[in-house]
């Protein structure tokens, strides 16, 4: 397993992991995401070279996020069901909700970002509202999307 850092001023780049000191200067917005080697015999994404991947093959392949960090705000752990979530949705709902933290989703979507779950049934990283219900991002889910979202508006911003 790899794990890349992704930040606002810098090209996403390999880390050792949490106890790497580039962690603690990464003031944010950041995120850390574990990616899957070369040698690894998973299908979950493209494999990893020397270099690490790009920000926006970060948000289109299904890495597994790890912890984020908010500007001005120290690193937040991603709960496992909030990972679970991002790395099951496809990349267009990424990528959607990237660029929208508040879109949101149809009972369908909803069903293959929370692995068929049941509509009825609310966890910390959705809200429902309307009849036919939609549902938002919400809690460590949406904050991760948000800060993709300064990250990716920031490196357009750069090109």
């Amino acid at each position: 397993m790899n794990f890349v850092l992704l930040t606002a001023g810098d090209h996403p780049r390999f880390v050792d992991g949490t106890d790497d000191p580039n962690l603690a200067e990464a003031a944010g917005p950041a995120v850390l995401i574990a990616v899957d080697s070369a040698a690894d015999d998973s299908n979950s994404g493209p494999d990893i070279g020397t270099e690490a991947p790009s920000l926006n093959a970060c948000i289109d392949a299904p890495y597994r996020p790890l912890a984020y960090r908010e500007s001005g705000a120290d690193w937040s752990d991603i709960d496992f069901e909030a990972a679970d979530h991002w790395v099951q949705m496809g990349p267009e709902l990424r990528r959607r909700l990237v660029e929208d933290h508040l879109a949101t989703l149809a009972v369908g979507e909803f069903k293959v970002a929370t692995n068929n779950g049941s509509a009825s049934i609310i966890t910390n990283n959705w809200v429902y509202s309307g009849s036919p219900r939609t549902y938002r991002a919400a809690g460590r889910l949406r904050e991760l999307i948000t800060v993709l979202g300064e990250l990716t508006r920031k490196a357009d911003q750069r090109a």
